[in-house]
């Protein structure tokens, strides 16, 4: 089969030029200028049909190609633009999109006709079990989206704006109709133990090919090849969805009556506020105008009455459907200035991140290293003895149940966990309080391995010095998460 042959037989069948070059399985910018495509395999087309490098207009009535539907036609492109502009596109300040098509799947019934009537007019040339033809999906991408991107001003980004384009075409209703009967015809055992058969776009790939159907009895049912039509694709809907935005920073928590995600008991509100709700208000509304979407991820968590100094505890909020996928260090600064001023929580590093990057905070949890001071009251004042035995410089093990006070969001179980050491010193004021620095494996209770919970967690500090002590105040000092990276942004600004 030469190539002059295929397209003198596709033209015959009302194929368009651009699906003329998908049989020729043209790839990537040869769809650009397909008259030095033509010229380079070959093959004489007429001219003026593909001059200025354009997608040929789609022409009146029986010109609308039968493969494509004017999918690739210049009106569809205006069309599709035009549908674009008048959207909620304008909304959205991203700097890449993506088109996502839903496609009729009359289009593959006419992908598969015309493979058959090459089959019957080439015969062996044209394989049984690999379409002949770049998949119409394939070819938007290759066609479409550059076009769609250079009329819009945007680059193409997978990770960015969806644009989602669902079409139809009037013939879909009947020709589906048609499909389900001959379902039946050609794959009679699946339609006897199945009662109802789901005619999908997967089925069509799976089982609809020439190796596994006879033109004959496809031609029972629909005709080969294509027949003519009298309207292209209609434009049905667009409908768009934002980027998966990702925005990271460390906060302090500086109050010790404030939780760390709202804390809601029988449908009551137990707080005002938590620093999730802080965060998300001050830094969420810049992205999003569905809040309520938006998700709070830390690297752990404080109790109410803990406060986390120091550098902060790494946290990232995943903004879907953003409508803004960008952060200046201006507005990152206002944000930051924001938080600050509630007073009780403080936030830095505020940066935009990948969402590869989101492992950081979940992964391998458990072996990293947090760094405690808790402010301890013994029940007589503290000895020399006490302060040697809480000078601890090798790391010990403890076997630790689940906190009485977490058994209703926890299930109960045995941890072991490692502390990697601890320092002792008196408070000048009180020589009953101690204050005491802990570094521990992460998801240690703190508070239990201070005074032990009735021997619930073993050893515990008061098991060590042989006497009652109980904790007071806790702050977390330190999180060995070298994450997200260091960002001033005051700096910046200035």
């Amino acid at each position: 089969m030469k190539n002059q042959e295929l397209i003198d037989y596709l033209e015959s069948c009302g194929v368009c030029r651009v699906c003329q070059l998908r049989y020729l399985k043209a790839r990537g910018s040869e769809y650009r200028d397909m008259q030095k495509t033509f010229q380079r395999l070959d093959v004489q087309v007429a001219a003026e049909e593909t001059a200025d490098n354009e997608i040929p207009a789609k022409k009146s009535r029986l010109d609308i190609c039968t493969t494509c539907l004017g999918l690739f036609s210049k009106d569809f492109q205006q069309q599709l633009i035009d549908g674009i502009l008048r959207s909620d596109y304008a909304k959205y300040d991203s700097p890449g999109i993506v088109l996502a098509f839903n496609l009729p799947m009359v289009l593959q019934l006419r992908q598969l006709s015309m493979w058959f009537a090459l089959q019957s007019k080439f015969g062996a040339s044209v394989d049984s079990n690999f379409a002949p033809d770049v998949p119409i999906k394939e070819a938007v991408k290759l066609i479409l989206h550059p076009i769609v991107c250079t009329q819009l001003g945007k680059e193409y980004d997978a990770n960015g704006l969806m644009i989602n384009i669902e079409l139809r075409h009037s013939t879909e209703a009947d020709d589906v109709a048609q499909l389900v009967q001959l379902n039946k015809a050609a794959f009679p055992a699946q339609a006897k133990h199945q009662k109802r058969i789901e005619i999908s776009r997967g089925l069509l790939e799976k089982q609809y090919q020439p190796s596994r159907l006879k033109a004959e009895l496809f031609k029972k049912f629909l005709p080969i090849p294509p027949s003519p039509v009298n309207d292209s694709l209609e434009l049905q809907s667009i409908q768009l969805c934002g980027p998966l935005v990702c925005v990271a920073g460390r906060y302090r928590k500086l109050s010790r009556e404030l939780s760390h995600t709202p804390w809601v008991l029988n449908g009551k509100r137990i707080m005002e506020d938590s620093i999730e709700e802080i965060i998300i208000r001050n830094v969420g509304s810049h992205f999003s105008e569905t809040p309520e979407k938006i998700t709070f991820m830390s690297s752990g968590r404080e109790d109410v009455d803990v406060r986390c100094l120091g550098k902060g505890r790494p946290f990232v909020l995943e903004i879907p459907n953003a409508r803004c996928g960008s952060l200046t260090r201006t507005q990152a600064l206002a944000m930051e200035q924001a938080v600050d001023a509630t007073g009780t929580v403080s936030i830095h590093n505020l940066q935009l991140v990948p969402r590869e990057e989101l492992t950081h905070i979940k992964t391998g949890e458990e072996q990293k290293r947090k760094y405690y001071r808790a402010l301890c009251v013994l029940e007589q004042p503290a000895t020399l003895e006490i302060l040697q035995k809480l000078q601890i410089s090798e790391s010990f093990d403890i076997q630790q149940k689940t906190p009485i006070r977490v058994l209703h969001r926890r299930p109960l179980h045995t941890r072991p966990r490692t502390i990697f050491g601890v320092k002792a010193r008196v408070q000048r004021e009180n020589p009953r309080l101690l204050v005491i620095d802990v570094v521990s494996q992460a998801g240690t209770y703190i508070k239990e391995l201070v005074h032990g919970e009735f021997g619930r967690t073993a050893p515990s500090l008061s098991s060590i010095i042989g006497q009652p002590m109980d904790i007071l105040a806790l702050d977390v000092v330190g999180i060995d998460l070298d994450w997200p990276s260091d960002v001033n942004n005051a700096a910046a600004v200035e």
